[in-house]
Formats: C-alpha cells, sequence, structure tokens
C-alpha cells in the first residue's frame, strides 16, 4: 500500500503542478509584480500538502512585521519546507532558490514569474549579483526568504548558516526573522520520493533588529538567527 500512495502522490505532484503552473503562466503578464503567480503558487503549495497528507500547525505569525520588509531565515530538512512555507506564510514575499529549481519545466517558469530570486553557489560572482537582486527586492518592501543552510539537511540536524543572507539584511537596513520547522524531515526525507503524512510545526520567532550590525558581524547575525532557530527546534514553540 506504502509503495501505491508513493506512486499516487508523485503522479499528484506533477499534475498539480501543470494544474497550477499553466494558468500562472498564462496570466503573469498581467500583473507582471509576481503577486498573482505567487499566490497560485500558494495554492499549489497548500493542494499538494493536502494530497500528502501533512498538516501544518502555525505559531507566532504576529511576529513578522506588519507591512515592513524583512529577511525570513528558515531551517532546511526537507523538499517538503517550500510548500510548507509558500503555504502557510499569509503574505507576499519572493525566496532565494539555488539555480536548478529554475531549470525544472513549468515550475521553474513561474518561480521566476514570480520574481523568485536565483542563485548560483558554484559562482561567486554570480551569487554576489543574486544578493544584489534580493537586495532590491527588500528595499521595494518585500520580504525575502532564505535559508542559510544553503541546502537541505542530510540528517535533520540544524547545519551551520551561510552569511549571506545576513549580510543582505545589514545592506537593506531590514530585520531578520527566524523560522523554525519542525518535523518536516520525517515528512519526506532527502533521497527518498516517500511523502509520509503527518504534523509539522512552523514557528516564526521574533525579529532580530540589524541596526547596529557591520557587515562585518554579519557572522554575529547569523549566530543569533541560528541559536533562535535551534532553541525552537529543541523546545517546541516560542
Amino acid at each position: 500500500m506504502s509503495i501505491l500512495r508513493a506512486v499516487f502522490v508523485a503522479i499528484a505532484i506533477v499534475f498539480l503542478t501543470i494544474l497550477f503552473g499553466v494558468p500562472a503562466i498564462l496570466l503573469a503578464p498581467f500583473k507582471p509584480s509576481g503577486h498573482l503567480t505567487h499566490w497560485i503558487t500558494r495554492w499549489w503549495a497548500r493542494t499538494l500538502l493536502r494530497v500528502g497528507g501533512v498538516t501544518v500547525r502555525p505559531h507566532g505569525l504576529e511576529h513578522v512585521p506588519a507591512g515592513r520588509p524583512c529577511v525570513l531565515v528558515a531551517n532546511h530538512a526537507s523538499a517538503a519546507d517550500i510548500p510548507i512555507l509558500l503555504a502557510h506564510l499569509p503574505f507576499q514575499f519572493r525566496m532565494i532558490a539555488k539555480a536548478s529549481l529554475f531549470h525544472i519545466p513549468i515550475l521553474g517558469w513561474y518561480i521566476r514569474l514570480a520574481g523568485y530570486v536565483s542563485i548560483d553557489r558554484e559562482s561567486p560572482t554570480r551569487a554576489m549579483r543574486s544578493l544584489e537582486r534580493a537586495v532590491q527586492k527588500v528595499r521595494s518592501g518585500l520580504p525575502v526568504l532564505v535559508f542559510p543552510e544553503g541546502t537541505r539537511s542530510r540528517t535533520g540536524d540544524l547545519q551551520p548558516f551561510n552569511k549571506g543572507a545576513f549580510l543582505l539584511a545589514i545592506q537593506a537596513g531590514v530585520p531578520v526573522v527566524p523560522i523554525a520547522i519542525v518535523g518536516s524531515y520525517e515528512i519526506l526525507v532527502r533521497g527518498s520520493l516517500r511523502v509520509h503524512g503527518g504534523t509539522v510545526d512552523l514557528i516564526v520567532a521574533p525579529p532580530i533588529d540589524t541596526q547596529g550590525y557591520t557587515p562585518k558581524a554579519r557572522g554575529q547575525l547569523a549566530d543569533a538567527a541560528y541559536d533562535t532557530i535551534h532553541r525552537c527546534l529543541t523546545d517546541g514553540k516560542t
């Protein structure tokens, strides 16, 4: 039965990506801001989670600064993290995602049309250009989401943070909002295509003000966010 369910979920993911992706691509020229495409992507994510039997319990959404741009930083233990965040952060934001996602047919096209930022970690020069584009997004008023671990954890444990997201926050002069996703590793383990239904806690911690931080102090800011997320993963709700 589990194999049949895995096949069903895999087929459903492809079907839903086409079902939501084609309208998003066709409608994108009418809303070049990417706002409409982002909301369609949000409903794609909500439907995927429902099909996979994944329940998400959000906590602390009030900690996101209302009407202000910020840099959202989240742990990354599973491929399920992206739909979890898209489905349950109820506001417009843009994501910094690895370049390979933008090469996936339909999915890559409509996340590009939504205004998500591609980052190529193989090239420091292109990575810096991506960071500059992200700074422009934040300064235009949109929150930006970053996975500071850089890639999914192989064990589910929190990995060291790269400093780029924190340099972005300092340069843009906006707060950092730490987000802990608790339980997603068990939902979809890296290297597996089987989605296991279950419950995930999405914990949004209070923002960290970046005033007084210089670019040279981005490591201290990264440490503060890391400690907050680690504490949420260990202790639960804030």
